[in-house]
């Protein structure tokens, strides 16, 4: 039987066929000479050659090397590097932070931020150094030298490289919230917090201005404004490095004022230049009858600012004229400061 011959049309089609698949085979193919390439780069050019580190944290180098497991060799891309950052800061408790950076062809930084101890914690068994971050680093003896001493917490979770826990959940509202202020506001030299009494809250600032906080309510108020308040005072000069004082925070919450009274025992032991009697200017200041003190301010932005005792209610008025009546020396002294006192009462 003979053959019908093909048309053109058909011809035609045929060959587009044929160009389709040739281009769909030629697509393919590059496609796995590239993988091929790629596959080939992984697994044989990108390997770990040098790892070197940022800092050491004060461990041995081939200690870090051998718990975060990377060997010479290893395949850099498909290195894992959470867990093995997690491994580090749980193993070794005086670093803060681990970080496994890639550097292509191969090369593994390993990013370590140390951890400094910024709170000794007392527990049972001594007294736990406690980082920024509220991680546990060691149990010592006594307390780490530069630390805030933190008394009457009660942790309950005392292993090292992790993190610090205690009993009572108000306790840790506290303790986070001094801890949090004091990092936003890089405060520094804060000697001691005392959670002993939780209606009686006291934080002492360079063994000498003691904030009063009263009761745990609003703590994290409590601590920026008196932070503020003893900046503005120290800035003015009303506070300088031999001052001794307290500032009470307890009302700020509902008043937002606080009272600052200076140690009148302190202040008499260091007479100010000029004043025989061991008296300071109108900074210092009497607890009147309603259990408030002359000097006020207002850090978050009252038009008071900080008030003069003289300008203060009737009560402290009262205090200072009682001040006079018992220091007959320094009345007969400062005869100035007698008629003052008595135009206020």
């Amino acid at each position: 039987m003979a053959r019908t011959p093909r048309s053109a049309a058909e011809k035609l089609a045929m060959r587009k066929k044929k160009s389709r698949a040739l281009l769909l085979f030629n697509i393919i193919a590059f496609s796995v000479v590239v993988i091929g390439a790629v596959l080939l780069c992984i697994f044989v050019f990108f390997k770990v050659g040098n790892v070197t580190f940022t800092s050491d944290a004060g461990y041995d180098e081939a200690d870090i090397r051998r718990v975060c497991g990377i060997n010479e060799g290893d395949n850099l891309v498909l290195l894992e590097t959470e867990s093995r950052e997690k491994a580090l800061e749980h193993r070794f408790p005086y670093i803060e932070s681990a970080k496994i950076v890639k550097h292509i062809p191969s090369t593994i930084e390993i990013e370590i931020t140390p951890a400094e101890t910024a709170f000794s914690v007392a527990c049972d068994a001594g007294y736990l150094y406690v980082s920024a971050s509220g991680k546990v680093l060691e149990i010592a003896s006594q307390p780490c030298e530069g630390t805030t001493v933190v008394l009457g917490a009660n942790p309950t979770n005392t292993k090292p490289s992790e993190t610090i826990t205690f009993g009572d959940d108000s306790v840790k509202e506290v303790y986070n919230a001094i801890a949090e202020q004091m990092t936003k506001n890089e405060t520094q030299n804060v000697t001691e917090i005392n959670m002993t009494n939780p209606y009686d809250l006291t934080l002492t600032y360079d063994n000498r201005i003691t904030f009063r906080f009263g009761n745990m309510n609003g703590m994290s108020y409590k601590m920026a404004f008196g932070l503020e308040m003893l900046r503005q005072m120290e800035t003015s000069g009303e506070i300088t490095e031999e001052t001794v004082g307290s500032i009470d925070l307890s009302v700020v919450p509902e008043k937002n004022k606080a009272f600052y009274e200076e140690d009148r025992a302190a202040a008499s032991a260091t007479p100010a230049p000029g004043d025989a009697a061991g008296r300071t200017d109108g900074s210092d200041s009497t607890v009147n009858g309603d259990g408030e003190n002359g000097d006020t301010a207002n850090p978050t932005g009252d038009t008071d600012g900080i008030t003069d005792p003289a300008a203060d209610d009737s009560g402290d008025n009262t205090g200072d004229s009682g001040d006079n009546t018992d220091d007959s020396g320094d009345n007969t002294d400062d005869s100035g400061d007698n008629t003052g006192d008595a135009e206020n009462v």
